[in-house]
């Protein structure tokens, strides 16, 4: 089992501030939790369980806002590529194309799209065409190195 990360022992201690606890309610927290004295004594799983509850506790109070990623507002569709397929190309599209500006490389990848599978945008991807996507990503990008 994996211990806990920087990255996680980081948001920890920021979600103790914006909740304001102090180090022995913390501490108190973390030993009828986890049985454990310090975060860096949590495995990564529990400290992944400890953040979840410590975000939901500072939504409630209003102290915390969770950072949603992009795409994450197209999930649990049925029938069509996740969010994390989306970013993915979205990533490998930014590496080939040759547009200066976001704007330009959004319209590029539009047009790419609808030659390569017929849709026109990234939020009508369906499975299937995640892999044909990906395979002329690739193509593209052992060209473009070449």
């Amino acid at each position: 089992m994996a211990g806990i990360d920087g990255t996680q022992i980081k948001l920890i201690h920021t979600l103790k501030g914006a909740l304001r606890l102090d180090d022995a309610t913390y501490r108190e927290m973390l030993a009828c939790r986890f049985r454990k004295r310090t975060s860096k004594d949590l495995l990564h799983s529990e400290a992944a369980d400890l953040i979840r509850e410590m975000e939901a506790h500072a939504v409630s109070q209003g102290v915390w806002r969770r950072k949603e990623k992009k795409y994450d507002r197209y999930a649990d569709r049925p029938g069509f590529a996740s969010p994390k397929q989306l970013r993915m190309i979205e990533g490998m599209w930014k590496d080939v194309s040759r547009a200066a500006t976001a704007e330009d490389r959004a319209t590029a990848l539009r047009h790419f799209l609808l030659r390569i599978v017929g849709v026109e945008d990234l939020r009508f991807l369906e499975p299937e065409h995640v892999r044909k996507v990906v395979n002329a990503l690739k193509t593209m990008k052992a060209a473009k190195a070449a």
